[in-house]
């Protein structure tokens, strides 16, 4: 008798488990519906820190320099420039591609000419 409920607990731990998973693939499915049919889009991401990133945003015909961290979003720059939303290279590093690191450069040097002129 004893082993009949010990095998339960087990059926129920496993079932609860796999109950579990299947939620979160269906909620991963959905809130990734949502969050990709926007107007806002995610070029390009950098990370500089450990909870520190600059994002390069598209939003609608507008594409923004952003900076991430805990302590909150905050707007670095209006870029110019058309950029396509493509993936690096299976062998890239996604820090060294060009056309972002060109851009975050261009910006560090307007900001560093604007601190000197003030």
């Amino acid at each position: 008798m004893e082993e009949l409920t010990l095998f339960r607990a087990v059926l129920t731990v496993a079932a609860v488990l796999l109950l579990a998973y299947w939620c979160s693939r269906l909620l991963s499915k959905q809130w990734i519906k949502a969050s990709g049919s926007g107007v806002l889009q995610i070029i390009e991401q950098i990370q500089v820190g450990q909870d520190r990133r600059i994002l390069l945003l598209k939003v609608k015909d507008s594409n923004y320099l952003v900076g991430v961290s805990q302590a909150g979003i905050q707007l670095l720059a209006e870029v110019e420039g058309d950029f396509e939303t493509e993936m690096p290279p299976s062998g890239q590093d996604p820090v060294t591609q060009l056309p972002f690191q060109s851009i975050l450069e261009k910006y560090l040097v307007n900001h560093q000419k604007k601190k000197e002129g003030d």
